[in-house]
């Protein structure tokens, strides 16, 4: 019985050393992996952590990494199986249902991903970060509304969070509101001033607009802040183009203009009482308008004398930028017009 009892705490033993040599083990592959990460020496990170899941297959921490480190190469397919296997483990891992998400969003799957982000927050309701990520899921179904309390609900959580008001200029781009989404860019720029997405979508707006100084300036900043940003470049070429075709345009006696055209009065009136209440002129344009304009935010372009409608011309003429004015009968129907230069 002494032999036994011998025998079986030195058993024991052997499997408390085993275990405390497998938990160092693994704790020195995290510390290498986490160096390798910051290093950016992906694939070895991969490696480690793929080493760190052979000793202990259940560790769902290291799985959601190893996902991660995956959606870091864009390689979503392969990272989708890891966080899967880390939510087998441990259902109430929230960051891993917010990993999901983010691999559906980059997988073009906005019903996942919007599911993904919904668990996520059941799990943890006060992350701005997830509800940022619901807002751009909703965004690419084009349920504004939906995105829009998302991302003030985000904002509430977290006043200076960059992403969420830079989500929110790309938001009333999106419905054709170039002052409110120039607003939000702005907002974001305080917040994070070296963002070259928010410089670059920013200066795109002022250019939409024709205010190429601004877009001119935007454009370069971005670039300044990354050389490589292809987008950035070629619209600052764009920009550069379109300026020097409207300033001679302009000195030829050019205008431009915006215009929401509708078959009678009193649709017209209505859509006016919609602008004065706020609702955005793109959108609205988009919306209501019967001119094949409508779908361009109403935009007609530059134009001189004599090109289109004499009412329409004559509208804009006496009509100052950024202005609106109707309704305008033509024979065309009822314009409500805003003029950009």
């Amino acid at each position: 019985m002494i032999e036994r009892t011998f025998w079986t705490k030195i058993g024991l033993v052997c499997i408390l050393l085993f275990f405390g040599c497998t938990e160092r083990q693994v704790r020195i592959h995290f510390e290498q992996a986490e160096k390798y990460r910051h290093e950016g020496k992906i694939d070895r990170a991969i490696e480690e952590y793929k080493a760190i899941l052979a000793l202990q297959p259940n560790a769902f921490d290291a799985l959601n990494n190893l996902g991660y480190l995956y959606a870091g190469k864009s390689q979503f397919e392969q990272a989708l199986p890891q966080y899967q296997k880390a939510l087998d483990i441990n259902p109430d891992f929230a960051e891993a249902h917010f990993n999901i998400g983010v691999a559906f969003i980059h997988l073009s799957k906005p019903d996942s991903a919007i599911a993904a982000f919904k668990n996520a927050l059941q799990l943890d309701p006060e992350n701005p970060e997830t509800h940022n990520n619901l807002g751009a899921a909703y965004t690419a179904q084009d349920r504004y509304e939906d995105a829009f309390k998302s991302y003030q609900q985000a904002l509430t959580l977290k006043p200076d969070y960059a992403d969420a008001y830079h989500n929110l200029g790309i938001l009333y781009t999106f419905q054709g509101d170039d002052q409110k989404a120039i607003a939000q860019y702005e907002k974001a720029i305080r917040f994070k001033p070296k963002s070259p997405e928010a410089h670059n979508n920013l200066g795109r707006t002022y250019a939409r607009i024709g205010n190429y100084e601004k877009a001119l300036s935007h454009f370069e900043t971005a670039l300044r802040l990354r050389p490589d940003y292809a987008l950035a470049q070629n619209n600052l070429q764009e920009a550069r183009t379109l300026q020097q075709e409207s300033q001679k345009a302009q000195k030829a006696g050019a205008m431009r203009a915006q215009h929401i055209l509708v078959k009678t009065e009193t649709e017209a009136r209505d859509v006016l009482r919609k602008l004065e209440a706020g609702a955005p002129f793109g959108s609205l344009a988009r919306i209501h308008s019967i001119d094949p304009s409508g779908p361009f935010g109403g935009d007609v372009g530059p134009f001189l004398p004599g090109d289109l409608l004499p009412a329409f011309e004559q509208a804009v003429q006496k009509t100052e930028p950024g202005k609106i004015i109707g309704p305008v009968q033509s024979p065309a129907g009822f314009h409500i017009i805003k003029r950009i230069y």
